[in-house]
């Protein structure tokens, strides 16, 4: 255990150089980080590249793979405010997905049937205050939302009830994610 311990600080700080080292090289010498030939795909193809991102985001949901980095990829393509109303788009096909699959593919009763305790102790906590945990859930970057979302749809949550609450948190939390990032290095 201590091994791991170890490891994970040693990482953490590995992560913070490589961070620290590309951000200090970006701000040295932003030629290297041009990336325009990009944009001109993009220009030339842009209903194509707006359905591939679109898809990727609404699959991305079912992996329990945080969308963050796939999010600010889009700044790459796109300007920021249409990054953002295509992540929304996004969001709410992924939610869909994730809302009606976690029935379909018969995942309630089996999560139910796995977690009976964790499953009775959020239900009584979602029964009292569905839309703030949904909205304060989604807004935390650490959890995955699509986990919410799968709860959610378990505990036969209104789909209503359930994308307003992921599209409160999420919209929040990419809305600073984009325009920072949009501020700070653009």
């Amino acid at each position: 255990m201590e091994g791991k311990k170890k490891v994970r600080k040693k990482t953490f700080y590995l992560w913070l150089a490589v961070i620290g080292i590309l951000l200090t090289l970006y701000f040295l010498n932003k030629d290297w980080f041009d990336i325009s030939f990009l944009q001109g795909f993009v220009d030339d193809h842009k209903v194509l590249v707006i359905a591939i991102y679109l898809t990727i985001l609404t699959l991305i949901g079912l992996t329990f793979i945080p969308s963050t980095r796939v999010d600010m990829a889009g700044l790459l393509l796109f300007p920021a405010l249409e990054t953002f109303i295509i992540n929304m788009i996004g969001i709410i096909s992924s939610t869909a997905i994730v809302y009606y699959f976690t029935r379909y593919l018969g995942l309630d009763k089996w999560v139910e049937m796995k977690f009976p305790d964790k499953i009775e102790k959020t239900r009584k906590a979602l029964s009292k205050k569905e839309l703030p945990i949904i909205v304060g859930w989604s807004i935390f970057p650490v959890v995955p939302t699509d986990l919410i979302i799968y709860v959610a749809s378990s505990l036969r949550i209104s789909y209503l009830k359930c994308v307003i609450g992921v599209l409160l948190g999420e919209g929040a939390l990419n809305a600073l994610y984009i325009f920072s990032f949009d501020f700070f290095f653009k």
